[in-house]
């Protein structure tokens, strides 16, 4: 797209060229729209070309293509339900199209429009599902560009260039208010009204901002001045804070040196004690071995024992059960004996019984059958009865209502002879006053006809925009709540976002500075003695070899069991693991040499572990596992894993230690999880205790630190997309939402308009039926009375004599009927006092018959229960007989059974006495071996006693070191290497002390410092600046806008009244020209306020006075609007005009002279117009025909004006 420059809109001069151009139509090609699924194309020429052809060929989808492609969003305006609508939809013979195509091709030969080309071509293409595109000279452009291209031209969706029959009728049928938009474009001020509510929108937005910016900037300011007073504070601390570090720092160091010579004089009283505590261990072991196989041979002679002893009291306990089985028994068959007898009487008393209620239930059977014969000659006299009864009813009833019509007839006979009467003296009156209220009652529904007619088409034509304009704003509003949601919805996400992100980059930092402290103190051995450095250093440079590493170095293991792995080694850790005999030696020798401590060398030739084998281990109560399990290292280490942990146990809690320390008989020593000791020989070692700067686990830690840090950076990465995703999608949907406020708007004035004039009209409507129904109700009443006074006042008098005589007859009968009624009366009461008397009774004889039927039942059911009995009593006896036998056979079973259980007692007897000989055997050789072990364990617990004291006053030692390591990263985060780096040399400790206490005095006399406050200053001393920057250029931006909305309201009140004046005066010259004669003029509502005032007409044709428009005939409304139509054409033409069916409404003379006015204006005006009048199609230089040959399917045909004439017989 190559646009114009140096073009300004607002300049006059280029407004007249605007005016003047020739924005010519030369062509329009037509695929998948409407009725044209082929690509159709149409050339078009100077002067007038006529589109004509039937109705329902496809006509005027033309004009609704140019309409469509020029950015019209209304489907009612297209004549469709829906977008889609406007797509080919296929017949019997044709498929559905998938998209519509149209193409509009403007000359452009004096560059009018912004384009560097002789022609620019407009396209719009809409596909099924939904999506749609626009492009000028085949670039995509929005619909707002197509638009703009075309505003103040008079082409385009709202301009004149394109006038239908329902646009013209608006012009006069519309409100003053609603004429405004076509004189706004004929006067060329739709653009200045359109910069100017752009304009206006970009004040909102700019009075907006600078509210939000003059609050922010109000709450900087409280700002700016507590933060400098805090910043100033905090530069005061950081500098106290400095100097303390340095002197307390400086002070560690020299404590550290003093307690590490101390430490190493208490590691070689530890190894000189350890090897005597071992020596006596390992006596105490082969003791404890020897025992223990005594012990083992002394359980299980137990446990032979007590299981022969539970064998004999189970057969005992067998027999004794077997016993009492066989004495119920025996019981039971007696019990079932005399059963049996019983049961033997009870049958032979029951048939003695039987044969009494046989006779009894044959006597009531003939009493029954007597009374049933009596019961029936009853009810055969009372049907008779009945019958005699219902006919007497009947025949009464008959006479009754014989009497009730006669008397009636002589009622109504009666009030017609008097109606008549009156009819005859007053029917010549009313019947001339009732013919003329019916003459002006016809004239009357003549003119409200007319008036409904034309109310309810307005009606129509306005429902129907409100319909439209209503469902433009609901989608509007959908549309915008859709945008609301999803602009809240974003913006929640990504504060959520940033937060993750922020936590998650605080959490990679730690982890990174954890890591590489830890790695620092990995580096230097930090924690380890500096005779174990010194050899390690040794042997990385090569200088020692055969050197594996310390103790902790070479094991593993897990974070659950590290303290407890940590206490169980003790100064073991820092044990050093060699290859040999030898390389232990050099190793001694190069330390003794170098004068850097003492060492314990493990060599792996001479090393090797004993562990516990105590089998009940696994099963006492918070056993975690030996200590060797626990740990994971080479398979070559595992030795040295042995001896020094392969004889201590790992349990839960002290509790647990104590209870299983206690069962061992305190030969080992037991470590809790939580570092809890009881040593071997019952001492107790237990507290808080600072770790080891968890040197036995650091290097794994580091590992695991990385790796968290390597999972933040990588989830704040995904986050840093997302974040990206979400801040375009929220500018996004805040763009959109702006966007739909100004249609909102402009929908929301279409809203008011329309209910405005749809509320007049329905008013209107329901006065105009109200007086229709009354005058309809008052006609046909007065037709129905009239037909009734002309009978009336033919045959009054013969009537009356007539009516007589009906009288006299009606009187007779009357009395005949009454008499007859009375006899019948008489009869029906004797009747039905017999029929009572029968029905006394049978009633009683039908009880007498249900009393004996109930006894009967009562006795059959009697004898049946007997009988059931008898059944039982067999049944049970046969049971009992076979219980009997089985219970005999039981018996003998269990007799067998007892005496072999007690054989079987007898044997076990014999096996207890033996086993319990050979258990007394082995309770002589433990007391032995018990006395031996009582003297070993008295000298190991005294040694015991002795390293326990040794090692808990290195730990102590240890402990107070590493706290004041610990107390070093607490405090300032540095290890011991970067504190001597730190530190300075303390010549005079008291004097250091004393100015260490005077710079805690001066920080604590600072109070709360706010550190972050240096920092927050900076931020929000710039951010001020910056923001009251932006609030001075945010308030230029202001004046300068209000400067321009003047400017442009100036400049449209000029144009539009200068414009306006002419089409007024062109409009009652051409309205004269057009009715031959009269007059007509146009003026504005309001003069005070020609923006918004509404648009008047008045007219008056030749020889009518007119004072409402809606007085003048449809068709002379219809040329009253073609009159401001052609009026506004010659003050500003319109390049091309499509004119669609727009004369309809004129007769021929009238059509004529609106041909011939037409071809006035094609100097400046190329008109294309759809119509099926002649006397247009006369004028016109170019016809096109269109046909619908194949159905559903419009074709078009170009033909020259001479075959048109020939054809239609023009001259």
């Amino acid at each position: 797209m190559i646009l114009k420059s140096g073009r300004t809109p607002m300049c006059a001069a280029l407004m007249s060229k605007w005016r003047m151009c020739s924005l010519r139509l030369r062509g329009l090609e037509i695929q998948g729209f409407k009725s044209f699924p082929d690509k159709t194309r149409l050339t078009f020429h100077d002067g007038i070309t006529a589109v004509v052809g039937p109705n329902g060929s496809g006509k005027s989808n033309i004009a609704d293509a140019v309409r469509w492609v020029l950015g019209e969003q209304s489907t009612k305006t297209l004549r469709g339900g829906k977008m889609e609508d406007v797509i080919f939809g296929g017949t019997q013979a044709r498929k559905p199209q998938g998209y519509a195509h149209v193409q509009l091709t403007i000359e452009n030969a004096d560059g009018a429009l912004p384009y560097d080309s002789a022609e620019v071509s407009v396209s719009r293409r809409l596909y099924r599902s939904g999506e749609s595109e626009y492009r000028i000279n085949g670039t995509s452009v929005r619909l707002r560009d197509v638009h703009e291209l075309f505003m103040d031209t008079g082409l385009g969706r709202d301009g004149y260039s394109i006038i239908g029959q329902g646009r013209i009728a608006e012009i006069v049928s519309a409100k003053s208010t609603q004429r405004r938009e076509i004189f706004e474009e004929a006067a060329g001020i739709s653009k200045y009204r359109y910069r100017r509510q752009e304009a206006q929108r970009r004040l909102e937005a700019a009075e907006e901002n600078l509210l939000r910016l003059r609050d922010i900037l109000a709450e900087l300011e409280a700002r700016v001045g507590p933060l400098q007073a805090q910043a100033e504070k905090a530069r005061r601390f950081l500098t106290l804070a400095e100097e303390k570090k340095t002197l307390e720092l400086s002070l560690w160091i020299a404590t550290l040196d003093r307690s590490r010579a101390l430490l190493r004089e208490q590691e070689d009283k530890l190894l000189l004690c350890r090897d005597d505590h071992d020596r006596i261990q390992a006596e105490m072991d082969a003791v404890e071995q020897r025992i223990n196989a005594l012990y083992a041979d002394m359980q299980a002679l137990a446990v032979e024992i007590d299981e022969r002893r539970a064998q004999a009291r189970t057969l005992e306990e067998e027999n004794a059960n077997s016993s009492a089985d066989i004495a119920v028994m025996q019981n039971d068959l007696a019990h079932n004996r005399a059963s049996i007898e019983q049961i033997g009487a009870e049958l032979r008393q029951a048939d003695a019984d039987g044969g009494g209620l046989d006779e009894q239930i044959r006597t009531y059977e003939t009493e029954i059958a007597d009374k049933q014969a009596a019961l029936e000659k009853l009810h055969r006299k009372q049907e008779e009865t009945q019958q005699e009864i219902a006919r007497l009813t009947a025949a009464r009833e008959d006479c009754r209502t014989r009497a009730d019509a006669l008397k009636e007839r002589r009622f109504g006979l009666t009030q017609s002879i008097q109606e008549a009467k009156l009819s005859s003296a007053s029917s010549g009156s009313l019947i001339d006053e009732t013919i003329a209220r019916l003459e002006a009652l016809r004239d009357a529904a003549v003119v409200g006809d007319e008036n409904a007619a034309r109310i309810e088409k307005e009606l129509a034509d306005c429902k129907g925009l409100l319909a439209e304009v209503l469902a433009a704003s609901e989608s509007l509003q959908n549309t915008r709540r859709g945008y609301l949601l999803r602009a809240e919805g974003r913006g929640e996400k990504l504060d959520a976002l940033k937060k993750q992100r922020a936590a998650l980059d605080e959490q990679a930092r730690g982890f990174l500075q954890k890591a590489r402290l830890l790695t620092d103190m990995e580096n230097s051995l930090e924690g380890f003695q500096s005779s174990v450095k010194y050899v390690v250093s040794q042997a990385r440079r090569g200088a020692l070899s055969g050197v594996c590493g310390p103790v902790s170095k070479l094991i593993e293991v897990d974070g659950d069991h590290a303290l407890a792995i940590e206490i169980a080694l003790g100064a073991a850790m820092q044990n050093i693991v060699v290859e040999d005999e030898t390389a232990a030696k050099r190793a001694i020798a190069m330390l003794r040499s170098s004068k850097t401590g003492r060492a314990t060398f493990l060599p792996l030739t001479t090393v090797r572990g004993a562990r516990l084998s105590e089998g009940w281990l696994s099963s006492a109560d918070g056993f975690v596992g030996i200590a060797a399990d626990l740990v994971r290292c080479d398979s070559r280490y595992e030795g040295v894993v042995a001896q020094l942990l392969g004889r201590i146990a790992i349990v839960r809690d002290i509790d647990c230690a104590v209870a299983l320390a206690r069962r061992s008989g305190y030969k080992f020593r037991v470590v809790t999880l939580d570092g809890q000791v009881v040593n071997a020989g019952g001492s107790m070692t237990g507290g808080w205790t600072a770790r080891s700067a968890g040197i036995l686990s650091r290097a794994q830690e580091i590992e695991s630190l990385r790796a968290q840090a390597k999972d933040c950076a990588d989830r704040m990465e995904r986050l840093d997309g997302e974040i990206k995703t979400v801040q375009e999608e929220l500018s996004a949907a805040q763009a959109a939402i702006l966007g739909v406020d100004g249609e909102l708007a402009t929908a929301q004035e279409d809203r008011i308009r329309c209910e405005s004039e749809q509320k007049r009209l329905l008013a209107a409507q329901a006065d105009a039926a109200r007086v229709r129904e009354q005058a309809s109700r008052e006609y046909e009443a007065l037709e129905a009375r009239l037909r009734e006074l002309r009978a009336a006042g033919v045959s009054a008098d013969g009537l009356i004599q007539e009516l007589s005589g009906q009288l006299d007859e009606v009187a007779r009968q009357l009395g005949e009927v009454n008499e007859g009624r009375d006899a019948y009366a008489s009869r029906l009461d004797q009747a039905s006092e017999a029929l009572a008397q029968v029905n006394v009774a049978a009633a009683a004889l039908e009880k007498e018959i249900d009393g004996a039927r109930l006894l009967m039942e009562q006795l059959a059911g009697q004898k049946e229960h007997r009988r059931e009995q008898e059944r039982a009593l067999k049944e049970r006896a046969a049971r009992l007989e076979e219980e009997n036998e089985a219970v005999r056979q039981r018996i003998s079973d269990l007799e067998a059974a007892r005496r072999e259980r007690t054989a079987r007692i007898e044997t076990i007897g014999t096996e207890i006495a033996e086993r319990t000989a050979r258990r007394n055997e082995c309770e002589s050789g433990t007391a032995a071996l018990r006395a031996d072990e009582k003297e070993i364990a008295a000298r190991r617990e005294t040694a015991a006693r002795e390293l326990a004291r040794l090692e808990e006053k290195k730990a102590s030692m240890q402990g107070e070191y590493d706290a004041i390591i610990a107390r070093m990263w607490d405090e300032y985060e540095v290890t011991r290497s970067q504190a001597a780096e730190l530190a300075q040399p303390v010549e005079d400790t008291p004097a250091a002390q004393r100015r260490l206490g005077e710079l805690k005095g001066k920080i604590k006399a600072l109070g709360s410092v706010n550190l972050g406050a240096i920092e927050e200053y900076g931020e929000v001393s710039e951010r001020y600046t910056f923001l009251k920057t932006q609030t001075e250029d945010a308030e230029r931006s202001r004046a300068e806008l209000l400067r321009l909305i003047e400017r442009l309201t100036s400049d449209m009140r000029t144009i539009f009244s200068e414009n306006f004046t002419k089409i007024a005066a062109n409009f009652s010259v051409v309205f004269t020209e057009l009715f031959d004669g009269g007059k007509a003029s146009l003026s504005l509502a309001d003069p005070t306020d020609v923006l918004e005032s509404g648009i008047d007409i008045f007219v008056q044709p030749p020889g009518k006075i007119i004072k409402n428009l809606s007085a003048l005939s449809g068709g002379e409304q219809a040329f009253v609007a073609i009159a401001i139509y052609f009026a506004i054409l010659k003050v500003r033409p319109s390049p091309f005009c499509l004119l669609d069916e727009i004369e309809a409404a004129l007769d021929d003379v009238n059509v004529v002279k609106y041909a011939q006015y037409l071809r006035t204006l094609c100097d400046k005006t190329q008109f294309i117009t759809i119509t099926h009048r002649r006397g247009t199609m006369e004028e016109a230089d170019v016809l096109y025909g269109v046909t619908m040959q194949e159905e559903g399917v419009s074709k078009l045909l170009e033909l020259n004006v001479g075959e048109i004439e020939g054809k239609l017989g023009i001259q």
